[in-house]
């Protein structure tokens, strides 16, 4: 299984979506659980099927991330006020170095 997301884990991720989304559909149409669990979590919230079917694809989406989240490379970080995190990390508070 390792392998299997480190290899997924270098594809671009809007191929991962794309996979995603079809797989949270076919989870959804092929899981009667899954779907009735969906739908009263919907219901209780006041929502209507119309309103959330999107949700379905993105949780498909969600899930075909983690290789990337996992095994993927590090996305570059930029700070727009480098000297806050200084200050912060001089003083102890509110960050931590890695």
């Amino acid at each position: 299984m390792k392998r299997l997301f480190v290899m997924l884990s270098g594809w671009p991720l809007p191929l991962l979506h794309s996979m995603g989304a079809l797989l949270g559909w076919l989870t959804f149409l092929a899981s009667p659980t899954y779907r009735r669990r969906f739908m009263d979590n919907a219901r209780q919230a006041g929502y209507r099927f119309a309103e959330v079917r999107g949700a379905v694809a993105e949780a498909g989406k969600m899930l075909a991330e983690t290789p990337r989240l996992w095994f993927g490379d590090m996305p570059p970080v930029e700070w727009d006020r480098p000297e806050v995190v200084e200050q912060a990390l001089a003083e102890g508070r509110g960050a931590f170095r890695c």
